[in-house]
């Protein structure tokens, strides 16, 4: 059983690590001051997701793919907003608003929950950690609880890495644009997706 959970975690850092939207806003926010509420937000995101796998696999029921795709899309659209944002959201010198802690939480809940078909990763990849002998709670909260440990180790990594890199001159425009480029092509990548298979 350690080892199939060892396993696991090993296979859910290298799934978080890769840049996804999440890792994104955390990038972006974390030059700017400690974005606690942001990581608390995308794991949360993560959290419900993968809950959402888990009770589907408990349950062996099977999502209508047009809603996930219809989902894909939206999704796809809301990162195309927040992308567009980012890069045309007015001059850098002027000193931006102080928003409260909760717009940073849930903008992060939403960009995490934008994407329903995160759910069908999860059916697919779920299975394969849990073993059919043994009860299915225990093993359901030890996933969950592995996945939140490494997914908050990853994001408070990148944020220290982004306030790191902040501080040299010459990579603080990138960092400036590179967190809403990537949204912009995530959300541009997800409604091409979401378009394609409801047309096909």
């Amino acid at each position: 059983m350690s080892a199939t959970y060892l396993a696991f975690a090993a296979a859910v850092t290298l799934l978080i690590a890769s840049p996804g939207p999440v890792v994104a806003l955390v990038i972006a926010d974390a030059r700017r001051s400690w974005p606690a509420w942001t990581i608390l937000g995308g794991v949360l995101s993560a959290q419900l997701l993968l809950i959402a796998a888990l009770v589907l696999i408990y349950l062996a029921l099977d999502l209508k793919p047009v809603i996930l795709e219809w989902g894909q899309v939206l999704g796809g659209l809301y990162l195309i907003w927040l992308g567009a944002d980012g890069l045309c959201g007015g001059d850098d010198e002027k000193p931006k608003p102080t928003r409260p802690h909760a717009h940073y939480f849930w903008r992060a809940m939403a960009v995490g929950l934008s994407n329903p078909k995160d759910i069908l990763f999860f059916l697919a990849f779920l299975p394969g950690f849990i073993l059919p002998a043994q009860p299915f709670a225990p093993q359901a909260v030890a996933l969950i609880a592995i996945w939140a440990l490494v997914d908050v180790s990853i994001l408070i990594a990148y944020s220290l890495v982004s306030r790191r890199l902040a501080s040299h001159e010459r990579l603080q425009r990138a960092l400036d644009l590179l967190p809403s480029v990537f949204l912009l092509g995530l959300g541009l990548v997800s409604c091409a997706m979401g378009i394609n298979s409801l047309v096909n």
